[in-house]
């Protein structure tokens, strides 16, 4: 199966610094310069000089200058070799933890390692940006009250599922308010249009607002109220699913509704 790391989200892209601070600085130097990723401050710290060995935020910077391509061939090299990995590192329970928060950040961008690959657990449109990353940029240029706020939740409910055990419940509740607050917020910028005993605590009449608010048409309703329910406490989880896939499907289509409403709300 074909994938491309253009999705991997800045969240991602931290994990694997860290995981990558773990390791020794002949590895790093064989491992990035084989993939053609430029460390320029490497080859100084590699001859023997005293300077400090890359941080966690040069190799954020190594990594988002890279080429799509070149973090794929690193990410592909470092699934496929695990075990030549892990060996380089003690004591190994530091290895361990920092591998299961890359494994989950990636789970979280929707994908899942197998057999020594790793491969889209859902569907994506290739060389798309990371959507997540996309809206909250867009809610921090939206001038909503509530931009902050929708940013923390989905921040949390990313840091629920990222949890050991994860707590689902939570990652899926929080992505489920995040998604209510925003299209109250975008309600009650629409005031003057809401009908006399108009409560937006209860969502059925919000959504119904944003329709007469002409902020979106009646099928988009449909499907602004479609995601809410899917993502409700209580919904049915789909035949086939494991309760971690719903819950990663369920954050995706609530981050793509939010990332539509603030579209939409900026113009």
């Amino acid at each position: 199966m074909h994938y491309h790391v253009e999705m991997l989200t800045a969240r991602a892209i931290a994990s694997l610094s860290q995981y990558f601070a773990l390791l020794d600085r002949d590895w790093i130097e064989v491992l990035f310069g084989k993939h053609g990723v430029a460390t320029p401050e490497l080859g100084h710290w590699a001859r023997g000089s005293r300077i400090d060995p890359p941080s966690v935020k040069t190799f954020q910077e190594w990594l988002t200058a890279a080429a799509p391509h070149q973090v794929e061939a690193i990410l592909s090299e470092v699934v496929r070799t695990q075990g030549s990995f892990r060996n380089r590192v003690s004591p190994r329970y530091t290895y361990d933890e920092r591998w299961r928060d890359v494994e989950v950040c990636l789970a979280l961008d929707g994908y899942v390692i197998q057999s020594g690959k790793l491969l889209r657990a859902e569907p994506s449109l290739d060389d798309d940006p990371a959507i997540e990353d996309d809206l909250t940029q867009e809610l921090n240029r939206s001038g909503l009250s509530t931009a902050g706020e929708v940013v923390r939740l989905l921040l949390n409910s990313a840091e629920d599922f990222r949890r050991s055990p994860a707590d689902l419940n939570g990652a899926l509740t929080n992505a489920r308010v995040a998604l209510q607050t925003l299209a109250t917020e975008i309600s009650r910028q629409h005031q003057a249009s809401r009908p006399r005993g108009f409560d937006e605590s209860k969502w059925g009449q919000v959504v119904t607002h944003l329709r007469t608010a002409d902020v979106v048409t009646q099928e988009e309703e449909k499907g602004v109220a479609g995601v809410f329910t899917f993502v409700s406490p209580g919904a049915h989880t789909p035949v086939g699913l494991s309760d971690s896939e719903m819950v990663r499907l369920g954050r995706s289509l609530v981050i793509s509704m939010c990332y539509f409403l603030v579209k939409r709300w900026n113009g």
